[in-house]
């Protein structure tokens, strides 16, 4: 990959809100450059793409309901419940792609960036398949990254998303910026950052009101 095509992923690497969070993935070096988009959706594993259509197809079905008022809420609750049955079965199919070779977790993801740790610097250029099994019901998505740059890591005591790794070995943080991905699993990637940040601010907010309790008692 050139400089030109590098610099502009750097700059495509913040187009989208990233959120610091621990998700399995599997990362894994590919030999050969960056493919073309033709070739990229070639490389998809079946599984992912059926579970991008399975996603679709639950929010098209509850969008048509909300339409219809009260007379869908019975009919909605029960889609509902099939869909998350749906969910259960497809993640189980999605698990079966993960390759304990490969097996790594995120430091930071969003719509246009990957951020994980490891114990050996990457090569600034090197394309990486990435297989991100979200948690709970967001999904699983498939897609490519380029590596930005490597910069050594020290985890803050407040680092949520930081996975320990072998005591005394040095820790490098690599950035990567997604270079090939369906505009509809973007759009996947996008929405669970968005759950996530939502999540963690409840979080921090009943933590706040449970100190505020208990500063009150004292």
């Amino acid at each position: 990959m050139d400089k030109a095509q590098l610099e502009q992923l750097r700059v495509q690497y913040h187009d989208y809100f990233s959120i610091e969070q621990s998700v399995q993935a599997n990362i894994r070096p590919l030999p050969q450059p960056l493919p073309d988009e033709d070739d990229f959706l070639l490389m998809i594993p079946e599984p992912f793409l059926m579970a991008s259509e399975q996603a679709v197809l639950d929010r098209s079905a509850l969008k048509a309901l909300s339409k219809l008022g009260e007379l869908a809420e019975e009919l909605a609750a029960y889609l509902k419940t099939q869909a998350k049955k749906l969910d259960m079965m497809m993640r189980y199919v999605l698990m079966q792609q993960d390759d304990v070779n490969y097996r790594q977790h995120t430091h930071s993801f969003g719509g246009s960036a990957l951020n994980f740790l490891t114990t050996a610097p990457l090569p600034e250029g090197q394309t990486l398949e990435i297989k991100l099994f979200l948690n709970g019901a967001d999904g699983a998505v498939y897609f490519l990254a380029t590596v930005l740059d490597n910069e050594p890591y020290q985890a803050a005591t407040t680092d949520t998303a930081a996975q320990p790794l072998a005591a005394g070995v040095p820790t490098y943080l690599v950035r990567a910026a997604v270079s090939r991905i369906r505009d509809e699993d973007r759009e996947v990637l996008v929405r669970a950052s968005l759950h996530e940040q939502s999540r963690q601010l409840k979080r921090k907010a009943l933590e706040r009101e449970q100190q505020r309790t208990q500063e009150g008692k004292l």
